[in-house]
């Protein structure tokens, strides 16, 4: 009973890390559904020994988002809201921050309701900024009433989506997160500020 309250072995800490770098390392090569298994190949490691690890996709992948967790708050932080186009900034903004990896809102989207999904931080961290920023541009005008970060979300999550399918161009993209913002925009009653 004492053995398994120890801390992990040296050699088990030094692989659990070497995973994650390497599966990062992939992941933005590849994305997301890249092959576990071509990623305990590359960190030098058996299946089973990554599973041990990361007994699922998600797991690996929460783990992978430690850092993006923090770019999504840093980002919400810095953004000033004064006008319409500075909300489409913070929707183009977190777009590309959504699409850091190719996969990655497929993956957001398809365990968002999931409350106990290893991908929970990542979902808390962009509602809880959505939310943040949304409540800046409630302040200055720019929307009238309290917006959902949850329906903000998926509303961005479906733009990146078909951006990376589409291969569409950084303009292109951008019209269509203003037309997101017009929308909500209408739905809370307010006219933009520009």
């Amino acid at each position: 009973m004492v053995d398994r309250l120890r801390a992990p072995r040296s050699d088990a800490r030094g692989n659990r890390a070497r995973i994650v770098s390497v599966a990062t390392g992939i992941i933005e090569q590849q994305g997301t559904m890249t092959s576990l298994n071509e990623i305990a190949r590359a960190s030098g490691v058996g299946a089973a020994t990554l599973y041990r690890h990361f007994p699922t996709r998600e797991d690996l992948l929460a783990e992978v988002l430690s850092t993006w967790v923090d770019h999504v708050r840093e980002a919400a932080d810095a953004t000033v809201i004064r006008s319409r186009t500075d909300v489409v900034d913070w929707l183009e903004t977190f777009a590309c921050i959504a699409g850091t990896y190719r996969g990655l809102t497929a993956n957001l989207a398809a365990s968002i309701d999931d409350e106990d999904s290893p991908l929970r931080a990542a979902h808390d961290a962009t509602l809880a900024a959505n939310a943040q920023v949304f409540e800046r541009a409630r302040q200055q005008g720019v929307v009238a009433g309290v917006v959902d970060s949850r329906t903000v979300a998926l509303l961005v999550d479906g733009v990146v989506l078909v951006a990376e399918t589409a291969d569409l161009p950084a303009d292109r993209t951008r019209a269509m997160l203003s037309i997101i913002l017009d929308g909500l925009i209408a739905s809370s009653g307010t006219a933009a500020v520009d």
